[in-house]
């Protein structure tokens, strides 16, 4: 995947937000295209670092990321937990919680776009 790929899933989750077009499940697929567009974010990054992760779990993903960037951006690494811990738990959600709501879909979909988004210096790194 690519930063149009996940640029492309996140217009694709707000469309869903904006339009309800499959019902009362929109907020629950845009939050799935979402967490699909932070999973390609967190790859990025990580490849910006020269740390390949290809294969490996999100889980040991995001601990990459937390040892890639906690000396240079620890705002980053808590923005990007924060949004893999929330939207796991919509996607995964059980049917006695209560959904997302299309405010909440939108604020994570927010915070994955912006990382990664703060300026660079002249090599490209943060």
């Amino acid at each position: 995947m690519s930063g149009s790929t996940s640029t492309g899933l996140l217009a694709q989750a707000e469309g869903l937000l904006a339009t309800g077009s499959v019902g009362r499940q929109s907020v629950r697929i845009a939050c799935w295209l979402t967490r699909a567009a932070l999973e390609d974010r967190v790859a990025e990054l990580l490849d910006a670092r020269g740390w390949p992760v290809e294969d490996a779990s999100m889980r040991s993903t995001m601990s990459c990321l937390e040892s890639a960037y906690a000396d240079k951006d620890a705002e980053l690494v808590a923005q990007a937990e924060y949004a893999w811990s929330a939207l796991s738990r919509v996607c995964h959600q059980h049917a006695y919680e209560l959904g997302p709501t299309v405010s909440e879909a939108r604020h994570l979909g927010e915070l994955v776009a912006g990382l990664g988004v703060q300026t660079t210096n002249g090599t490209g790194t943060r």
